[in-house]
């Protein structure tokens, strides 16, 4: 294996780290405003429970991208990213343009979801 330069791909889970973290405060006031002014009838509340509802999946959502960036960051810093953790081969540096905090090769991704599906049969 050949060293690698994942400078471009470090700058941009940076970037996105910050933004997630942004938008995680926003939501956090925003789900603080919607609470603090809940009133109106039984429509109108129930409305507000939804939106509420979906501001939690979509800061869990953020939640858990922000913990993948970091474990990136993480085996950046450890000179293990980029490394498939299933097979140990380098991972393709376009996969890693694409999903920056892939852990496995193309290959052993496919097989772990070949092997949840049929696990759902």
């Amino acid at each position: 294996m050949k060293p690698r330069n994942f400078d471009k791909i470090k700058a941009l889970l940076i970037r996105k780290k910050a933004a997630l973290i942004k938008a995680d405060r926003d939501f956090d006031k925003e789900i603080r405003e919607e609470i603090e002014n809940r009133h109106g009838d039984d429509v109108d509340i129930a409305e507000a429970d939804y939106e509420q509802e979906l501001s939690f999946q979509l800061k869990t959502r953020g939640q858990d991208e922000l913990r993948r960036i970091d474990e990136a960051l993480a085996r950046m810093e450890q000179g293990e990213y980029g490394v498939c953790a299933e097979c140990g081969e380098d991972i393709p540096k376009k996969r890693l343009e694409a999903q920056p905090y892939s852990i496995l090769c193309v290959e052993c991704q496919e097989l772990l979801e070949a092997d949840r599906m049929a696990k759902r049969r």
